[in-house]
């Protein structure tokens, strides 16, 4: 396995970042209807396990970058 470059990281960090900003404008959408279907239920559960996932893809990359700083 290769070894990502700072630039590479700060890229996914980006990445990431905007996903996270997409998932996040998902579950405001489903928290401002006043009823939800099962189905946008189920939906709005997967956004928030996703939106959870990027997070500390995010935090976990930015812990690598500071630990490259560091080093």
């Amino acid at each position: 396995m290769t070894e990502l470059s700072r630039e590479e990281i700060q890229k996914e960090i980006e990445r990431l970042q905007k996903e996270h900003a997409a998932l996040d404008a998902k579950v405001e959408a489903f928290n401002a209807q006043v009823w939800m279907s099962s189905e946008d239920q189920v939906a709005q559960k997967e956004c928030k396990k996703l939106k959870l996932k990027t997070k500390e893809q995010i935090t976990a990359l930015q812990e690598k970058l500071k630990a490259m700083e560091n080093a």
